[in-house]
């Protein structure tokens, strides 16, 4: 029995060295400067630099942080019509914040290119959202009451986090009782541009209870502990700033003995906002590094599919993502949906991955949801649309969590054609098809430049689609997905499907306007 208590000894000792060197390597993995052979780019920056003159990248995008750790940031796209961050108004954005709510957050070289905020940002952001993330602790008996305007927008609301950045509890616009005198301009039959539009909403601890009160938000927390709350904004009218044309929600805590303190004294009661630190990054980027050189992992095609087309996936959870990539042995058949990468409650989403060295040139297409038009100002909230919002985005690997480009409905919308397809082409500039464009009735966003990793592929790419606040009638979302493998039997039509065109020249030859029909003809059952 003694021998069998030396040897687990000795083996549980021969395990702990061997996980500490492998991540001794990892550690050094990242913290080389191995930009040898990446791409260069001229700019990682909207406008003349980001907002708050954060130092700029290398030209490869390689920036490091205080902890010793690089990312590859990916560069900046051009500007499009009816982009909601853009030249025009990203500087004064960056000012609109208080003690409670610490300023705006967006894709590197927006507001900041800081490698700690890079760092911890770690979220695939939509570059057609703002988010306003804060922390705080929550004294026991107390209610943190926010009070403001319903802005002018595409959608709004509030998310609860854990630290690890999954959704706890959420508030949606249309959810929120407007105060007395007021309407709600994102319910049916308001008008969006209603003047009288105030509303106020409770914070308190813990879970919700079975019969919930209207307007209140849940940190799922004990009392002190520290809770992660995230506001989003999409699409504000005419982008004018990120908040919709409104002032920053006031914030007041109600003590539990009655008291009601002010802004300043709120936010140093409740140690709020984030008081000189950044989210928690919810991935250690070492995990990356080890996970893809794993020896059955094709290391520089993480994810990614050597077929013409393949269609895109529901996303349900983190572990889920990570056991398809690297051990889908493990994949559960039915996984619960916990979301992760801070996602939103009212969102669900769909994601794929590909590789420039199986094709530069993809084209992206599904039909397209019904969405309400909003960015010029539109009075009607179109609430019998199919959803309120559906963007696609470029993305890197799951550890770095950054945004290359996205494009949303109405910006999309223009490329829909009489079967009721968008067309998307994804390339890298230099790659981009000269038929890729809005006049040959296609759109085009930026693929990026890699895993955003050093040291990982500069030919990684990922897409992530979002469907956000769907109506319920309409049975052909992401939320319809129930398991992975049902989203063509769920989504239908509306399922998205990326077809490889390898290079731009075989895109270039589907003339202007771009021959849809031969496109459509690669589809399954096209």
């Amino acid at each position: 029995m003694r021998i069998f208590f030396k040897i687990a000894a000795l083996l549980a000792l021969l395990a702990a060295a061997s996980a500490a060197a492998v991540l001794t390597w990892a550690t050094h993995h990242l913290s080389r400067d191995t930009t040898a052979g990446r791409p260069q780019y001229a700019n990682f920056e909207m406008g003349n630099g980001a907002a708050d003159g954060s130092r700029k990248p290398d030209a490869t995008g390689y920036i490091v942080d205080e902890t010793g750790r690089g990312r590859i940031l990916p560069p900046m796209p051009p500007e499009k019509p009816q982009d909601v961050h853009n030249a025009a108004n990203y500087r004064h954005d960056l000012t609109l914040r208080s003690c409670f709510w610490p300023g705006p957050r967006a894709r590197n070289g927006v507001f900041t290119n800081d490698g700690d905020a890079v760092n911890f940002e770690n979220q695939f952001p939509d570059t057609q959202t703002t988010y306003i993330p804060t922390t705080f602790r929550l004294p026991a008996g107390a209610t943190l009451v926010v009070k403001g305007e319903f802005p002018h927008m595409r959608h709004w609301n509030f998310n609860t986090y854990n630290a690890k950045g999954e959704p706890q509890d959420a508030v949606g616009d249309a959810e929120v009782e407007p105060d007395a005198g007021s309407s709600n301009p994102f319910r049916a039959g308001v008008a969006r541009d209603v003047v009288q539009r105030r509303y106020t909403l409770n914070i308190v601890n813990g879970l919700p209870p079975a019969s919930r009160p209207a307007n209140t938000l849940y940190t799922y927390g004990e009392p002190g502990e520290e809770v992660f709350l995230w506001m989003r904004n999409y699409v504000p009218d005419h982008s004018t700033d990120y908040l919709g044309a409104v002032a920053l929600p006031a914030v007041r805590l109600h003590a539990a003995d009655g008291k009601v303190l002010d802004e300043q004294a709120t936010c140093d009661a409740t140690a709020a906002p984030m008081r000189g630190k950044q989210l928690p990054s919810t991935i250690d980027p070492r995990s990356w590094v080890i996970l893809s050189h794993l020896p059955w992992v094709d290391t520089d095609n993480v994810g990614a599919s050597r077929a013409e087309v393949v269609p895109l996936h529901a996303f349900f959870n983190r572990r889920q993502v990570a056991a398809d990539l690297f051990m889908p042995w493990l994949s559960p058949a039915e996984p619960k949906v916990l979301g992760g990468w801070w996602s939103n409650k009212a969102t669900r989403y769909g994601y794929a991955y590909m590789s420039r060295n199986f094709g530069k040139v993809y084209v992206m297409t599904a039909r397209m949801p019904v969405t309400p038009k909003t960015w010029h100002g539109e009075a009607d909230n179109m609430p019998n649309a199919d959803m309120r919002y559906l963007s696609i985005c470029t993305g890197t690997s799951p550890s770095a969590g950054l945004t290359p480009d996205c494009i949303y409905d109405e910006q999309l919308a223009p490329t829909v054609d009489a079967r009721g397809r968008y067309a998307l082409v994804i390339s890298r500039l230099e790659d981009r098809p000269k038929n890729a464009t809005e006049a040959c009735g296609v759109a085009w966003i930026e693929y990026g430049n890699g895993d955003g990793m050093p040291g990982g592929s500069a030919e990684f790419g990922a897409v992530i689609n979002r469907n956000t606040e769907v109506n319920p009638a309409f049975g052909h979302s992401w939320f319809a997905v129930q398991k992975p493998g049902a989203e063509k039997q769920a989504m239908g039509d509306y399922l998205p499907y990326l077809i490889n065109m390898k290079e731009k020249e075989n895109f270039e030859a589907l003339g202007c306007p771009v021959d849809k029909a031969r496109l459509w003809s690669k589809l399954p059952n096209g």
